[in-house]
């Protein structure tokens, strides 16, 4: 039926055709502009993605590390407490003597030590323990 149907070469006819292939050229722009912001949009946010991972993955091994250095950090903390403890302890003369009494069974003169089976010092008491 196309080939029936002839096309009348005049001005309307040629004014509306232009019309209409301004119009196609306008909407073709159109869609490339919104294709080229679609894929420039698209890639910012898959750039945007990546980082976001990037970032919580760092984040977390940050975290990690530093919960692990706070456990270090409070492991020092203690012992550094427990050696200045220790230290206190042995510029007292008194515990000095009585380390030295318990562990050593030393004694002042005219002393004379006397150990119990029940005594926490006693040997056979810790293997009773056992």
């Amino acid at each position: 039926m196309k080939n029936k149907v002839e096309h009348i070469e005049n001005q309307y006819t040629s004014q509306e055709n232009k019309k209409k292939q301004r119009q196609k050229m306008k909407m073709r722009v159109v869609r490339r502009r919104i294709t080229v912001f679609a894929g420039v949009l698209l890639a910012i946010i898959i750039i945007l993605s990546i980082l976001l991972v990037v970032q919580k993955h760092r984040n977390d091994v940050d975290a990690q590390e530093r919960k692990a250095k706070e456990e270090q950090f409070q492991k020092q903390q203690n012992e550094e407490i427990a050696l200045k403890e220790k230290l206190n302890n042995l510029n007292d003369k008194d515990y000095i003597e009585k380390i030295a009494r318990d562990d050593y069974y030393l004694s002042n003169k005219g002393e004379v030590i006397f150990r119990l089976p029940n005594d926490k010092g006693s040997s056979n008491s810790d293997s009773s323990k056992k």
